[in-house]
């Protein structure tokens, strides 16, 4: 490089210190095309051919070529399309030029993709899928397939399983939102879906069929279908305990057969379900909020069968997530909805098959854990009542009802009531006068259904002080209700006796404590009370026996009187003798 003056200037006068940089060999490369282009234009005004001409027509002659061909395959590639697409060109500009060497689609010699829109298919919705069941070909395949695998049920039911998959293939996700549909119905609605859709003839075929299965084969069929649905559930909602699934991987296919399935299956065989509970109940796959309406409906249908089975399936996996330590107001929302729609609603005509089963094999319906944790959500304290109170509060007398049904003071009644004793006795000593009153009430329940009960409560009184004093201030403010209930009241009197000794005795040790003392004299004055009380009772019990005894004795010898006439009828009994009417 050189640096020369500007303009011919000099840098002090125009410059101002500034220099012009030059590049030799830039200005030897423009000389010499100026040379060559003079040259060439003598030569072709001379009528002589310059190679460097030649050299550039062959150029633009083989560009001409590869534009017309370009141009053929743009022209047929645009046919083509129709059936296959072409792939995408990379190359769409020249990044030295800065501008695109074709604007007609085409770059670097690449045909650009042309992109068309896809025919959209039908939708089909699951009315439409059901009515496309033929209830005739459903029967000769299930004879088919009954044939085949005779000695396979678990083949059949998933062969059948396909069937109703085939024919439900057309619906999508769009038609059959399971999940929302969940979300959206009550308990009650949500249950008779997708049944409803099914046309009669094709539910009695299916029903039937499977209501022959072994009781083991359809027991595992239906945990595989709840798996099946419960799994795509975690799918479509896009995320999973330690895993979380994308979007894009949820399957296309809905579960409408599946569902089906289930539902055919539980309304004609609950007592299935029944051998699974404990399974579902324990099982992390399906605990979890979102799976409690599944859960829901799937008991639901069995209790579509079976009232009792229902029961059972509320008491044991519904009621527990209402009441328990983990218990939203979701969870007992559905817990309450289920029971409110399945037994409640009918009440008349479910309460005497539920009374007829309140005990099966030694097991009760609702067991005294179940009713107690009842009572408690029915009579809560002031400041922990919720909007299921009120609900809670109405089911109370049919759970109060089925726990304390069965053969009055009968041995099969002595668990019970030695069970609940203890619950009761606890209950009874909470500062909140509705659920103690009604714990004194099922104390007493307990008390006359066994002697037992009684030594039990000796046992638990001292530790229970608070709630004893409770069931005897209940004893002597109802005692002519009481008497009746507890009646002969030979154990209740012995065992009165038996809680003063021990309170002598306690009083002798805590001397000093004034709170216990208090709550030892208190409860020793009750006992003094009631134990007065059936001394009165037992004093005019006695007067009357010997009333009537000498009545009795005073008519016989009056009768014996030889002078007496004998009965007379004449529409009254006549016992004088000297006046007739």
């Amino acid at each position: 490089f050189e640096l020369g003056n500007t303009d011919g200037l000099s840098s002090s006068s125009h410059g101002h210190g500034w220099q012009k940089v030059t590049n030799f060999k830039k200005q030897r490369r423009e000389m010499r095309s100026k040379n060559r282009a003079a040259g060439s234009q003598s030569e072709i005004g001379k009528g002589k051919p310059s190679s460097d001409s030649a050299v550039f027509q062959a150029l633009e002659k083989e560009a001409e070529n590869r534009r017309t061909h370009r141009e053929a395959m743009l022209a047929a590639g645009i046919a083509a399309s129709i059936a296959e697409e072409l792939p995408p060109s990379d190359n769409e500009s020249d990044g030295e030029e800065g501008h695109h060497t074709e604007t007609n689609g085409i770059a670097n010699g690449n045909i650009k993709k042309t992109k068309l829109k896809k025919p959209k298919k039908a939708k089909v919705s699951v009315a439409e899928a059901a009515s496309g069941i033929d209830a005739s070909e459903l029967s000769a395949f299930l004879a088919e397939i009954s044939d085949s695998f005779s000695a396979l049920p678990d083949i059949q039911l998933m062969r059948c399983a396909d069937y109703f998959a085939r024919a439900f293939n057309q619906v999508s996700h769009s038609q059959f939102g399971w999940t929302k549909i969940l979300k959206d119905y009550s308990v009650e609605r949500a249950v008779e879906i997708p049944l409803c859709y099914l046309p009669e003839n094709v539910n009695k075929t299916a029903s039937n069929w499977l209501s022959s299965m072994p009781a083991g084969a359809l027991s595992d069929f239906v945990l595989w279908a709840l798996n099946d649905v419960v799994n795509d559930m975690q799918s479509q909602n896009g995320s999973q305990k330690g895993l979380k699934v994308a979007a894009h991987s949820a399957p296309s296919k809905t579960k409408v057969a599946v569902l089906l399935l289930l539902a055919m299956a539980l309304r004609r065989r609950p007592d299935v379900l029944v051998q699974k509970a404990s399974v579902i109940q324990s099982s992390a796959q399906y605990q979890g909020q979102e799976k409690l309406a599944m859960l829901a409906w799937t008991y639901g249908q069995a209790a579509q069968g079976d009232v009792v089975v229902g029961m059972i399936l509320w008491v044991q996996n519904l009621l527990p997530l209402a009441v328990g330590k983990t218990g939203t107001p979701v969870s007992r929302d559905i817990a309450l909805q289920f029971i409110e729609s399945f037994v409640v609603s009918n009440i008349k005509k479910a309460r005497p098959f539920l009374l007829n089963r309140v005990s099966q094999k030694g097991e009760r319906l609702v067991p005294p854990v179940a009713f107690n944790a009842v009572m408690r959500a029915a009579f809560p304290s002031e400041t922990t009542r919720t909007k299921a109170t009120e609900r809670f509060l109405e089911i109370y007398p049919l759970v109060k009802e089925l726990a304390l049904g069965g053969s009055q003071r009968s041995k099969s009644m002595n668990p019970v009531a030695q069970q609940l004793l203890p619950y009761s006795l606890v209950a009874a000593s909470e500062d909140v006068s509705a659920l103690s009153y009604e714990a004194c009430d099922i104390f007493i329940w307990c008390l006359s259904q066994t002697s037992d009960c009684y030594k039990q409560w000796e046992r638990l009184h001292l530790d229970n002080l608070k709630g004893s004093i409770q069931i005897l201030n209940f004893l002597c403010c109802e005692w002519k209700d009481n008497v009746i209930r507890l009646t002969p009241v030979d154990s209740l009197k012995r065992t009165l006796q038996l809680l003063r000794e021990k309170h002598s005795k306690m009083l002798e040790q805590v001397k000093g404590d004034a709170g216990l003392e208090l709550l030892l004299k208190s409860a020793d004055r009750h006992c003094k009370a009631l134990l007065k009380k059936m001394s009165w009772a037992g004093a005019c019990f006695k007067a009357m026996v010997t009333v009537i005894t000498g009545v009795g004795m005073a008519y016989g010898l009056y009768m014996l009187n030889p002078n007496v006439n004998q009965w007379r009828w004449d529409s009254k009994l006549l016992l004088s003798k000297s006046v007739y009417f």
